[in-house]
């Protein structure tokens, strides 16, 4: 399917979008990382807020360059549009990681101390998902025949997911058991339930190259 034509300047420009994604999600990591220490003021979470939103506007522009970058290739209509739904989802996961930091900051939002550590664990499995998902993206076109017959590494992003459920499940347990008014309550569980949309939208990509395999597949 992808041949070593121009279509490797594709694969380049694919990758480096992935690459600033995950960019934007190391610079998050960081901020959740401040978030979670009652020691943080808020000017230095201004700040990391800031360098997360910087890290996303570059993932924006990768997007950009990636989807020029179809022009004048060989790639049947079908499977530019993959490649530009598996590029636009990881677009997304920028997004969110923007979204969530800057609605920490205007909330002034802090999460019990108690429980910084369920959310540390839930961002590095949701890199973990991200470094497996930027390796079966780079699969697609160097290895796409082992990729076809083996996807395991796709159920790997799923097991993981799976994990974050898991813990995002036992936060909602702890949230509504807190000592605390329902609004506040609700609040905390909204911030789990966004933080932890991350790992099912990186879920949702590996589907998305399971059924780009699937409809290639004799």
């Amino acid at each position: 399917m992808f041949k070593k034509t121009k279509n490797n300047e594709v694969h380049a420009y694919i990758m480096e979008q992935i690459k600033d994604v995950e960019a934007c999600m190391r610079s998050f990591e960081n901020f959740i990382r401040a978030a979670s220490s009652p020691g943080t003021d808020a000017e230095t979470l201004e700040m990391l807020c800031n360098d997360v939103c910087k890290k996303e506007d570059v993932a924006d522009r990768s997007l950009r360059r990636m989807i020029d970058s179809l022009v004048g290739t060989s790639f049947l209509p079908s499977s530019r549009e993959d490649l530009i739904a598996i590029a636009t989802s990881c677009d997304k996961v920028a997004n969110k990681c923007e979204s969530v930091a800057l609605m920490a900051v205007y909330q002034h939002f802090r999460f019990p101390e108690d429980h910084a550590n369920d959310l540390l664990k839930i961002i590095s499995i949701t890199h973990k998902q991200f470094d497996l998902l930027e390796e079966s993206i780079s699969l697609l076109f160097a290895k796409f025949g082992e990729l076809l017959k083996d996807h395991a590494i796709l159920d790997q992003v799923r097991d993981l997911e799976t994990e974050v459920d898991i813990i995002e499940q036992n936060l909602y347990k702890d949230i509504f058991r807190m000592d605390m008014d329902l609004a506040h309550q609700t609040q905390l569980a909204h911030y789990v339930d966004e933080l932890c949309d991350l790992s099912d939208q990186i879920e949702d990509i590996a589907d998305k190259i399971q059924i780009m395999l699937v409809t290639r597949k004799n």
